[in-house]
């Protein structure tokens, strides 16, 4: 590319501190004499509704992430704000400009090509930059010779734009322009006009080191910001609140920590659903869930005391404290019944006032589910109805299981059969917009779960094995001691069976540094 030559001018805007380059090698137009828009036909800004109802910027690299977010909210804007990424100086100066100017900020230097900046300064159609870079080797003006190259005055963002062929501003860094100042640097601007922004957007911020630029182009789009510390909308009531309250029409999230796409989606709609888990978010932990049992012939009212009364001895100090009733929705059968399933099902209708009680009373419920033979999904799949009500979760018993001695053995599912649960699960709950759903695997032995270290949890699904000395000659400490070897990645840890009883003391298992997510009081 032709390297233009440009002629510095002294700029009125001494104040903070701008230099007035020309990048087109000719006299450039005092400040007092604005140059008009460089495509009459066009509007000076243009921004770009997106398309998607939500949408994640999720890149780590600070000149990547602006690029994307100009790349993303803008259709065209003649003037760009510009900064070499690893001035911090640089950037914060320019973001609070370019938030003010309505106008993108860009980074030169960082983790894009040279090529790629040039090529979005082309496609915003861009005619000035406003370079925040240091002005103070361009007080003696009138000592620069007009053949002289721009570039040797010029850091990379300068560069950049001189390379472009648009005309240039200097901004001090370190200059946060204050509304005085901003009136003289748009006195020394093309005229835009009242510009028309974005409306209806919410874009979800966590303000990281070498996100500013970004966050400045969505602000200058127009878009309102909100701030959700660490990315997690799920974690945070108060961002909860924001996206319901705004049903906006966009909601983006600014940054890597608002994670894959397709989670942040659920995630967003299930905050515009409003609906809170127990533990006062839509996150399932941290928290103890203790659980009392309830079956079809107790009253619901009474389940409901007892199990707030069940789980007050087991509170941990920090953390909420969340009884849990545990509904029986199906168990095993000594003979295959109508359906030929060696299953013995309850009826919705039976079932359904109890999780009604329980999930008025601000308790969170599990479904407990049996299996015979066929898939254990299926079995899941036919409480769908009752899944679909948020803070409802289930119960697998795999050494309860009955088979058929051929395809599938008695007192063990494996952890394919219990992942297809955790996928169907998974897939309710992003349809349905609800919050994470607890899937509990009772176990004694461990080998009652073939492959068990290939057990994963899901952010929709929350696994917890839950080591159950319920019955038997086994003792706790041995169960315990079995079931916590090897404990699959991102999977949690219960305990259900009597108080547990460690050199003449009682108490749960585990003590400490570990403590279960879940205890059975019943």
């Amino acid at each position: 590319m032709h390297r233009r030559k440009a002629r510095f001018v002294r700029s009125v805007l001494a104040a903070v501190g701008v230099v007035v380059l020309g990048a087109t090698g000719c006299s450039t137009p005092p400040a007092e004499e604005p140059v008009p828009s460089a495509s009459p036909d066009k509007p000076p800004l243009e921004v770009r509704e997106p398309e998607s109802h939500t949408l994640v910027l999720d890149s780590s690299d600070p000149a990547e992430l602006a690029l994307t977010a100009s790349q993303v909210l803008f259709e065209r804007s003649e003037l760009v704000v510009m900064a070499t990424a690893d001035d911090e100086e640089a950037v914060a100066t320019a973001s609070a400009a370019a938030a003010a100017l309505h106008a993108p900020a860009l980074l030169a230097g960082g983790g894009i090509s040279d090529d790629a900046l040039a090529d979005e300064l082309d496609r915003l159609g861009v005619a000035t930059a406003v370079v925040v870079e240091p002005t103070s080797g361009l007080d003696d003006v009138e000592q620069v010779e007009p053949s002289t190259p721009s570039e040797e005055a010029a850091g990379p963002a300068g560069h950049a734009a001189l390379e472009a062929g648009v005309d240039v501003l200097r901004l001090d860094p370190g200059v946060v322009p204050e509304d005085d100042d901003l009136a003289e640097l748009r006195e020394a601007l093309p005229p835009t006009g009242e510009p028309v922004l974005l409306r209806e957007v919410l874009a979800l911020t966590d303000p990281q080191p070498g996100q500013e630029a970004a966050i400045a182009t969505v602000r200058a789009a127009g878009a309102v910001t909100f701030e959700v510390p660490g990315g997690d909308v799920a974690a945070v009531p108060e961002a909860i609140a924001m996206i319901d309250d705004a049903q906006a029409l966009t909601v983006v999230g600014v940054g890597p920590t608002f994670g894959h796409a397709d989670v942040f989606a659920w995630k967003v709609l299930t905050a515009e659903r409003g609906t809170l888990l127990p533990t006062g978010t839509q996150r399932l932990f941290p928290a103890r869930y203790v659980t009392t049992s309830g079956d079809r012939w107790d009253d619901p009212e009474t389940i409901v005391r007892r199990a707030a009364d069940d789980a007050a001895p087991y509170a941990v100090e920090g953390q909420p404290l969340v009884p849990t009733v545990v509904v029986r929705a199906s168990g095993p059968s000594s003979s295959p019944g109508e359906d030929g399933d060696y299953v013995a099902e309850e009826s919705l209708e039976t079932v359904e006032p109890l999780v009604r009680a329980a999930r008025k009373a601000g308790h969170y419920v599990l479904l407990e589910v049996a299996a015979g033979p066929g898939p254990v999904v299926d079995e899941v799949r036919a409480l769908e109805p009752l899944l679909s009500t948020p803070g409802v979760g289930v119960a697998l018993h795999p050494e309860r299981r009955r088979g058929d001695g051929v395809d599938t053995r008695s007192y063990r599912m494996d952890a394919a059969e219990i992942t297809d649960v955790v996928e169907y699960l998974a897939e309710v709950t992003t349809r349905e917009g609800l919050p994470s759903i607890l899937l509990t695997v009772h176990q004694t032995r461990a080998d009652s779960v073939p492959d068990r270290d290939r057990l994963r949890s899901a952010p929709q699904v929350q696994v917890v094995i839950t080591a159950d000395r319920t019955g038997g000659a086994t003792t706790g400490e041995w169960v315990w001691n079995q079931l916590t070897q090897d404990v699959p990645r991102g999977v949690r840890l219960g305990w259900s069976g009597p108080a547990y009883v460690y050199d003449g003391v009682a108490g749960l298992v585990p003590t400490e540094p570990v403590k279960p997510v879940l205890v059975a009081a019943s």
